[in-house]
């Protein structure tokens, strides 16, 4: 017959274990997250094409940084889009944000470059078809997602 300590005991035991599972899956995860990105911006690089380079944002200078793995034209799972890398440094050299998103580029008129405007940058996301903003400087949050391997 089991007494209450040697059963809370036993809780507290799974609990630890479970954490460790789960801080063991995210370290595996972030390592395979790291290896995955094939991003190529010797052979990729839509910098310029898509309207990065060096900006100034509130008298601060950033450098946004686009490239690419080459369109997905697999016969299993082929959507003819290249996943792109979008990335924000600061003057310094310092990683502030970073995206993924998709590029069709076949697509009449074109795929749209980065909408530069007062205080953000705006991309389209041609698989969601839709737009996204980042805040000019990134904020705090932007730099803890860029940082994460989700």
């Amino acid at each position: 017959m089991q007494t209450p300590r040697t059963h809370v005991r036993k809780m507290y035991l799974r609990s630890f274990f479970f954490f460790i599972f789960m801080l063991a899956a995210l370290v595996i995860y972030s390592a395979a997250f790291n290896v995955l990105d094939s991003t190529d911006c010797q052979s990729y690089n839509h910098t310029k094409e898509l309207n990065g380079g060096t900006k100034n944002f509130d008298n601060k200078t950033f450098v946004i940084s686009i490239c690419g793995v080459g369109v997905n034209n697999s016969f299993f799972n082929g959507d003819g889009m290249e996943r792109v890398r979008l990335t924000i440094f600061d003057d310094q050299g310092e990683l502030l944000a970073r995206r993924y998103y998709r590029v069709f580029w076949d697509g009449q008129p074109g795929h749209e470059p980065l909408k530069v405007s007062e205080n953000s940058i705006t991309y389209q996301d041609d698989k969601e078809q839709k737009d996204h903003a980042i805040t000019m400087p990134p904020t705090r949050l932007e730099w803890i997602r860029a940082r994460l391997p989700l």
